[in-house]
């Protein structure tokens, strides 16, 4: 796979009316994001997809638009960007989940360069291509434990209550 960037002035026909949106700034750093026409080629083949794609010029967090399903004009890679970002801000926004078997506040680890989160009492973990993917990866993790203890208590507190009738 092959990788490459065109100049976006030369690639911009067609505008819609209006001047071009300014992308928000990236989530993680702060950074100034820019959309990009990406190329992508497989195995020399022939297969050639140019598509729009937005990230930071920092820290490269974005994505690529070098595939069928990104936006086919820079409008609408500016449009997804924010969403991006939006729905980003609402996750470091949220608390930290505390882990559900064992109560305690996970920490950061890094492994191989990559972060990561882990319980210090019982060890379970949390990784994502990123700071923002690997909170909400943990959040969901615990949600969903906290979801299935529940669910065990009321299957028990339902068996108790068919056991009881029984032995009556």
């Amino acid at each position: 796979m092959v990788w490459w960037k065109h100049n976006r002035q030369a690639c911009q026909s067609g505008q819609a009316e209006g001047p071009m949106p300014t992308p928000l700034p990236c989530p993680l750093c702060n950074g100034h994001a820019e959309a990009v026409m990406d190329s992508w080629t497989s195995g020399g083949y022939g297969y050639d997809c140019e598509r729009w794609g937005c990230r930071c010029g920092e820290c490269g967090y974005g994505y690529y638009g070098g595939n069928p399903l990104s936006p086919s004009d820079e409008r609408q890679a500016i449009e997804r960007w924010d969403q991006q970002v939006e729905e980003a801000l609402k996750i470091i926004a949220e608390p930290l989940e505390e882990c559900p078997s064992c109560h305690c506040v996970p920490k950061v680890g890094k492994s191989d360069g990559e972060a990561f989160l882990q319980c210090p009492e019982c060890l379970k973990i949390a990784r994502g291509g990123n700071p923002i993917e690997t909170k909400d990866k943990w959040n969901r993790l615990c949600l969903q434990r906290k979801a299935m203890r529940l669910k065990a208590k009321r299957q028990a507190a339902q068996l108790e209550r068919i056991i009881g009738k029984d032995a009556e």
